[in-house]
């Protein structure tokens, strides 16, 4: 979760996730972005590249880890 009071614009670095999956953090949640795109259905939230995110001001922005689910192993195991 990142909130920004200030005034300008803010970058924040984001925390690598365990897995090193590439671009592995979703924005669910951008509050400066414009209606129907500050609250999204998190099932369609899309990727965020890089390893920080800009928050603009005044906002309120909600990122989650888009981990893959495991797939099963050739052979079903």
């Amino acid at each position: 979760m990142i909130l920004n009071a200030y005034w300008e614009p803010l970058e924040f670095e984001l925390p690598s996730v365990a897995n090193g999956a590439r671009d592995p953090w979703r924005r669910w949640i951008d509050t400066f972005r414009d209606s129907p795109h500050d609250i999204v259905e998190w099932e369609r939230a899309p990727s965020v590249p890089g390893l920080s995110y800009r928050a603009e001001p005044r906002s309120v922005v909600v990122l989650f880890a888009g981990l893959e689910p495991e797939r099963p192993s050739p052979g079903g195991g």
